[in-house]
């Protein structure tokens, strides 16, 4: 099993990467809530949301892979044959450097498909990334929810595009 840094380490160039080709237009990107069929999300904390989500490359590795506990938001990516797909969960929790759970939080209403199917393609990102299986919550107004058929819902998600083929890059 690799090293908990060398996971943390890969999976920050793979976002850095994929964030970069996205803004270039050079490979096909898809931003996990183009997938979760949802957009940009519209809730009161949206735009706070997508700042913090802007200033997330100054991520230190080493409090991630070596903290007791380290919780915060994460850019997750992953090649597959048919592009990348590429996001930033809202909070990606681990102990001693391994991966635990990842939540995805909102700000309005209850649960629906598309929160769920968001929160299970940032499961699967996460699994890619840490060769871990992680609890995968949304936390809502109406109150917390685990996603336990998240597997085959990131699969749906991805629409047939090919993820049984998915490779590290």
């Amino acid at each position: 099993m690799p090293e908990p840094l060398a996971l943390v380490r890969a999976a920050l160039a793979r976002a850095e990467r994929a964030r970069v080709l996205r803004e270039v237009k050079a490979e096909p990107v898809l931003y996990v809530t183009e997938l979760a069929r949802g957009g940009r999300g519209g809730g009161s904390g949206a735009e706070a949301g997508r700042e913090l989500h802007r200033q997330l490359w100054g991520l230190d590795p080493y409090e991630i892979a070596f903290a007791e506990r380290w919780a915060g938001p994460l850019p997750l990516a992953w090649r597959f044959r048919f592009g990348w797909v590429y996001g930033v969960c809202d909070l990606a929790v681990f102990e001693r450097g391994r991966l635990l759970r990842v939540v995805e939080v909102k700000s309005y209403g209850r649960v629906k498909a598309r929160e769920r199917a968001q929160a299970a393609l940032y499961g699967l990102l996460a699994a890619l990334n840490f060769l871990a299986k992680p609890e995968v919550l949304v936390e809502a107004p109406s109150g917390s929810e685990r996603v336990e058929d998240w597997e085959p819902l990131a699969l749906e998600a991805l629409g047939g595009r090919g993820f049984s083929r998915a490779r590290a890059i």
